[in-house]
């Protein structure tokens, strides 16, 4: 799979992206805003595992962010069962030396299209921490609004913080390409 926007693309993980991807990800200043599971540092042996994890799934929406050169980003959903069964959280992330350029942005609306029309989901979510201040303008930029203040729910760097919950419904999304 490959979407590509303003000179960069969101496609599937390659084997020989694991050097870029570990020297993108291996921020502080990213990972503090995302999953446990997302380590810092993150070396190349956390590149190869999850590149490899990522290429045995028979079924994934997990996939990078990247320019001509490397990968600069990675983008996700995760889809929801049962009665939510058209639903997907979204997550993102980027290298610090990629920030304030419009890349998230636009990577998020492309890869937002990519959901609804491809896999019919109705309604995207995502949820952002406490300080993520980037990544809810994106997700408003993008058309999300807040639907929740979720306090002290998040355990991250040995304290409690909150989390806020965003949500897009499908015919309330706006794609202008």
């Amino acid at each position: 799979m490959e979407l590509t926007f303003n000179g960069y693309k969101i496609r599937s993980y390659k084997a020989d992206d694991v050097k870029s991807l570990s020297k993108n990800a291996n921020d502080p200043d990213i990972s503090k805003y995302l999953d446990d599971r997302f380590p810092y540092p993150y070396t190349i042996q956390d590149a190869e595992i999850w590149i490899k994890f990522v290429q045995e799934q028979d079924t994934n929406l997990l996939f990078a962010i990247a320019n001509n050169d490397e990968v600069i980003g990675g983008i996700s959903a995760t889809p929801y069962s049962n009665v939510q069964r058209f639903t997907a959280e979204i997550g993102f992330w980027l290298g610090k030396e990629f920030w304030n350029k419009g890349i998230t942005t636009e990577a998020v609306k492309t890869f937002c299209n990519f959901l609804f029309t491809k896999y019919n989901f109705n309604k995207l979510t995502a949820k952002v921490f406490e300080g993520n201040e980037a990544s809810k303008k994106v997700l408003i930029k993008c058309g999300f609004i807040q639907e929740g203040n979720h306090p002290e729910s998040i355990f991250k760097n040995g304290k409690f913080i909150s989390h806020y919950s965003y949500g897009l419904l499908k015919k309330d999304f706006k794609y202008d390409r």
